[in-house]
């Protein structure tokens, strides 16, 4: 790879096809690449990306039986390898749209479909060095910003995340202490982002049900509520906020209420709406949601709209992609 060293950068392969393991490393030594760990074993693989940090990882994802997905996922959220923000290409057999969506929206920098050139996979990994993508981070997704456009344009949410492997392949020492460095603060920033996207995620919910063309029928799904729930309350324990966690718990105990279809009423909603904002408080030493009022009202008045013209009985669950871009 001309213009780049890529001797020093480290790499996790995982493909539990033995054949499909030696090509793939056949061609990223090709490319440049020395150190590199290749695992077949799907427990190996969890073993390495505990105790190592690594610049790339790449893994096979179609493989039956392996949620790569999963693991990608934890990896983004910083709960099971030391760098979140390692350079990550999945490798697929599986073309059809719906597998290689799934894989994009893990939180992956770039899939590479099966069989594939030197040349091809070269050229990818050139671009995940030189023009990667700032992360975006939403209640449920940690990952490469895949907005394009005037969306993109408009946005102001993006964060540049440490880059090892762009560091190393440059040489340049101060860039990588950088790049270690912020690995630790960007972390930080990143679960405050998802604290405070979580916690809109349960306000925006509530405000729904605050108009009666949308309706709780239609809109509510009380399964997601708590699922937001009890991620708050999760992500405020790893971050050691007990003071808010307890806040949290104290909304995990409320919207218990609403799996009776006779609690879903308004004065309901508005408590969990406060206990929601007031977990973030608790959280942010008691900086409220408050800033976030635009925000949060033209999620709801999006999520009106497309709810007013869905199928009878839908819901907020029903609509991944607006949820996942705006909450």
């Amino acid at each position: 790879m001309a213009e780049m060293d890529l001797q020093r950068a480290s790499v996790l392969l995982f493909d539990p096809v033995h054949v499909n393991l030696r090509t793939t490393r056949y061609a990223l030594n090709e490319i440049g690449f020395r150190s590199i760990e290749a695992i077949s074993a799907v427990e190996e693989f969890q073993r390495q990306l505990r105790d190592n940090s690594w610049d790339m990882i790449v893994a096979e994802c179609s493989a039956p039986k392996v949620d790569i997905f999963k693991f990608v996922r934890m990896i983004r959220r910083g709960e099971i390898t030391p760098n979140p923000y390692s350079v990550i290409a999945l490798t697929s057999w599986m073309r059809d749209g719906a597998h290689v969506r799934l894989a994009i929206e893990s939180g992956a920098d770039d899939v590479i479909v099966r069989p594939f050139s030197t040349q091809f996979a070269e050229e990818r990994i050139r671009t995940m060095i030189r023009k990667r993508k700032a992360f975006v981070v939403t209640s449920d997704y940690v990952g490469p910003d895949r907005r394009s456009g005037d969306r993109a344009a408009e946005a102001n949410d993006s964060v540049i995340v440490p880059n090892t492997l762009q560091a190393k392949a440059d040489g340049d020492e101060e860039q990588l202490r950088e790049a270690y460095m912020g690995i630790r603060e960007t972390k930080k920033q990143i679960e405050g982002e998802r604290i405070r996207r979580l916690a809109m995620r349960i306000v925006v919910t509530t405000e729904l049900q605050f108009d009666s063309k949308a309706g709780p029928a239609k809109a509510f799904d009380p399964a997601d509520m708590m699922k937001a729930a009890r991620e708050l309350c999760d992500q405020l324990e790893k971050s050691g906020r007990y003071d808010a966690v307890q806040v949290a718990e104290a909304l995990i105990d409320h919207a218990r209420n609403f799996r009776n279809p006779d609690e879903r009423n308004v004065k309901n909603f508005r408590l969990a709406k406060e206990l929601a904002i007031g977990t973030y408080a608790a959280y942010a030493n008691g900086q409220s949601l408050e800033k976030a009022e635009n925000e949060i009202a033209s999620t709801v008045q999006a999520l009106r709209t497309r709810l007013s013209s869905a199928a009878p009985g839908s819901s907020v669950q029903d609509l991944p992609a607006l949820k996942a871009a705006t909450m």
